[in-house]
């Protein structure tokens, strides 16, 4: 199985295992291959790759992508999991709360954007 195996390398590159240094960008790009498999996605691909973006590690600036996080936390949710049953779980809860926080900033930025307008 391809999509495992790309998997595992992305794990082993994430915590920098069996001598291979860590590399955080080539891992999100090997968790992302899997996720977006079109044979079979990855679910837990899925969920590293919402954890990777949410966190800033997926891209060389260290910028987190949170629209993007939640979009493979929701791809997680509503995938098949007959091999991975707990996965489901998990996307869930980070989904949640990963959502709430990025509706909670996104609300007081806008609330900081009109308290600085002047009324004419």
């Amino acid at each position: 199985f391809f999509f495992e195996s790309t998997y595992n390398l992305g794990l082993m590159l994430v915590y920098g295992r069996d001598g291979l240094p860590k590399d955080y960008l080539k891992a999100a790009e090997l968790f992302k291959r899997a996720a977006t498999d079109t044979y079979q996605p990855h679910v837990p691909s899925m969920r590293y790759l919402a954890i990777m973006l949410a966190n800033g590690y997926a891209n060389s600036q260290g910028i987190p992508d949170y629209a993007a996080a939640i979009y493979y936390y929701e791809m997680c949710i509503n995938a098949k999991l007959e091999h991975f049953p707990n996965v489901r779980d998990l996307c869930i809860n980070e989904h949640r709360s990963l959502s709430d926080a990025y509706n909670y900033a996104k609300e007081k930025n806008a609330q900081i954007r009109g308290k600085g307008r002047r009324k004419l």
